[in-house]
Formats: structure tokens, C-alpha cells, sequence
């Protein structure tokens, strides 16, 4: 009998998953909670954490977390035995950087960095898939809204024909706020920020730079379509005030930030579109509350698909980041073959006309 390596074989190994965890901020700290308490996932064990503070934010943690190897070196992690690295570092650099030497040095890759996955997703798939290892992004796109598992395996018996969505919790907290209590925009950013869905700097959530990166990344998961981020039309919200959700309840819509794509593949014509939008009050884009996410995924076969969850906060997060955990300590020989991805021949923006959800 052939006696199989750890590489060859499926499931969890006798010893469990190891996870290290690069940049230990509000996300990351989520996950480390959940992977070390009483909730824990079983076979799945941190045992390493980098951070550039590592010395100082050790100390502030309560045992088990303290007694985890803490380093301040990325060779550290490298170097260790961890088979899966969770990349918590904000912005495509480094990470980038620290992503390829994940996968080159034989570690299999969680990131919930939009930025990361929108600009260079498909080239680091290529070389997790050379590797033998796999690069998973559910947060990244959705928080705990399951949207990329969706379309990468629970629709790739159909073809998604469009995509609206609300993709920024923080956006959907503030509007949601300023539609219940008819408060000023500044005032909902701060109880916002207050409750930890947004950063002390807002404006990439409200102007629709988060969104754009999370729409490319929907676009090459639905359609196959490369996108850069730059290229898809984006309308700020930082505009709205309490009367125009006032005006707007009054004729039975609201307003919430959405974010829109269809794709025609015989013409390779793509439209995409970020902005605040009205939507009917009733639909599931005016009831959502909160950092909440929604979805409508049109499909040729399947008809009309919505999906939803909360899209901010670090429980949020960590609940998507240890899903794609429990996902590769299944099967860490899983082999996820990369995208075969192509440029849309036109992409077009958002309408003249005001737009009213019908949904």
C-alpha cells in the first residue's frame, strides 16, 4: 500500500489545522478571540501571530491568545509549521508582497483585503494553484454574507446575467441611521465609528471606492470579467441629507448606497456603477439596517437569488475569515483551479436618469 503524505491527503490531519495570523488589528483580533475561546472551532489551532507591535498587544491578551508565539518578524511566520495564514493587513501593499511569499513557501492564504483581491487576485489564485494551496477572500467581499462561495460554487451550474448589491456596511449604517432618527450625516458617521463599522476616515466607504473594489471582485466571480476598480463609475453619498431620505420616504422608497453589474458576454458589454440610489422601502435593499449587506443575484436558470448578512464590525468579519478556514482544514489538498478571466470590450456608468429599485 502507498502511504500518503500530508499533501496527497484530504481532511484534517491527526494534528489539526495551524493557523498564524499577519496584522493582529479590530478583524484580526475577532478571529484570535473565536480560534482561542470557548467557542473555538475544533482542529483548528492558532499558534502564531505577527504584528509590528507584537510585544505590546501580547501583553494586553488574556490567556490562551498570550501564550500563542508572537513575533514581529514575517520570517517568523514563514518559517513555522502554520498551514494557513490570515492576511489582516489593510491596502494591496504590502500585502501583496506578503501574500506571494505565503503561497511560495507552501502556506495556503485567508484575506479579507478588497484591495489585495480586486487589483491581483487572479495572479495569486495562478500561484496558490502551482503551489498546491489555496488563497480564499470571503470576507474580502461581503463580510459574513456568503456572496463569493455563491458565485464561485453555488451558481457555477448557471450564468449570472446582474448583481445589485449593497457591499458597504458602513454606508448602509449611516443611511439606515439617518432614515430612522432624521439625524445629520455627520452624526451617524460618528455612532458609526462609535460601534466600530467604520474608520476614523469614512470617505472610501461613502464615496464608493470600497464598494468598487468588492463589485470587480463580484464581476470576476460572476462574469469572468477582469475590472479594475478604477474603471467602475462611482457617486459619493456624502451629499445625502436627512431631507432627501425624507422626501424620498415619503413617495415609499429610501436611499441606500448600491452597487450595480450586469454583463452582456456576447458583446462583452459590461455596466457597473456605484452610487446612492433609491430604493422601494419595503424591497430588501430599504429594510436593510445597520452595517447590513444585501444582495439580488439574476440568473438565467434560477431566476432572482437574494442573499444578506452583516457586511461590517470584526465578529462580522472573523465569522467569513473562519468559515474559509473550516473550508481549507476540510481538505488542504484541495487544488481550486485559478479564473480564466477576460476584458470587457466597453464598460459602461451610471444612467442619466434617477433609478428606483424595483426589488
Amino acid at each position: 500500500m502507498v502511504e500518503l503524505n500530508s499533501f496527497q491527503t484530504s481532511g484534517i490531519s491527526p494534528g489539526g489545522c495551524h493557523v498564524g495570523i499577519l496584522g493582529f488589528g479590530t478583524v484580526a483580533a475577532a478571529v484570535a478571540r473565536r480560534l482561542t475561546g470557548p467557542d473555538h472551532i475544533p482542529n483548528l489551532h492558532l499558534t502564531h501571530i505577527c504584528d509590528r507591535r507584537a510585544r505590546e498587544k501580547r501583553a494586553r491578551q488574556p490567556e490562551p491568545l498570550a501564550l500563542c508565539s508572537w513575533t514581529d518578524r514575517f520570517d517568523d511566520l514563514l518559517a513555522s509549521d502554520v498551514d494557513v495564514i490570515i492576511e489582516a493587513v489593510s491596502g494591496a501593499e504590502p500585502a501583496l508582497d506578503y501574500v506571494r511569499a505565503a503561497l511560495l513557501a507552501g502556506k495556503s492564504v485567508v484575506s479579507a483585503n478588497k484591495q489585495l483581491i480586486a487589483h491581483h487576485a487572479a495572479p495569486l489564485q495562478t500561484l496558490a494553484e502551482r503551489q498546491g494551496r489555496q488563497l480564499r477572500f470571503e470576507a474580502a467581499v461581503g463580510g459574513a454574507m456568503p456572496i463569493v462561495r455563491m458565485l464561485a460554487d453555488g451558481l457555477a451550474g448557471d450564468r449570472v446575467l446582474g448583481v445589485r448589491a449593497i457591499l458597504n456596511g458602513t454606508t448602509n449604517a449611516v443611511l439606515s441611521r439617518m432614515d430612522a432618527v432624521g439625524c445629520a450625516i455627520d452624526e451617524a458617521i460618528a455612532e458609526a465609528c462609535a460601534n466600530g463599522y467604520a474608520e476614523e476616515d469614512p470617505s472610501i466607504d461613502l464615496d464608493g471606492a470600497d464598494a468598487a473594489a468588492k463589485l470587480a471582485i463580484v464581476c470576476a466571480l460572476a462574469f469572468g470579467a477582469r475590472v479594475n476598480p478604477a474603471a467602475i463609475e462611482t457617486r459619493t453619498t456624502s451629499r445625502i441629507t436627512a431631507g432627501d431620505l425624507t422626501d424620498a420616504r415619503q413617495r415609499g422608497f429610501t436611499i441606500r448606497q448600491i452597487a450595480h453589474a450586469n454583463y452582456d458576454r456576447a458583446s462583452r458589454r459590461l455596466t457597473a456603477w456605484v452610487a446612492p440610489t433609491r430604493v422601494v422601502a419595503s424591497s430588501a435593499f430599504g429594510r436593510a439596517e445597520g452595517p447590513e449587506n444585501v444582495a439580488l443575484v439574476r440568473c438565467t436558470y434560477a431566476g432572482d437569488i437574494t442573499i444578506g448578512g452583516a457586511g461590517a464590525g470584526g465578529d462580522a468579519l472573523a465569522a467569513a475569515i473562519i468559515s474559509d478556514l473550516v473550508t481549507i482544514a476540510r481538505d488542504r489538498a484541495a487544488i481550486v483551479p485559478a479564473p480564466v478571466l477576460v476584458e470587457p470590450n466597453e464598460i459602461n456608468g451610471y444612467p442619466d436618469q434617477k433609478l428606483a429599485e424595483a426589488v
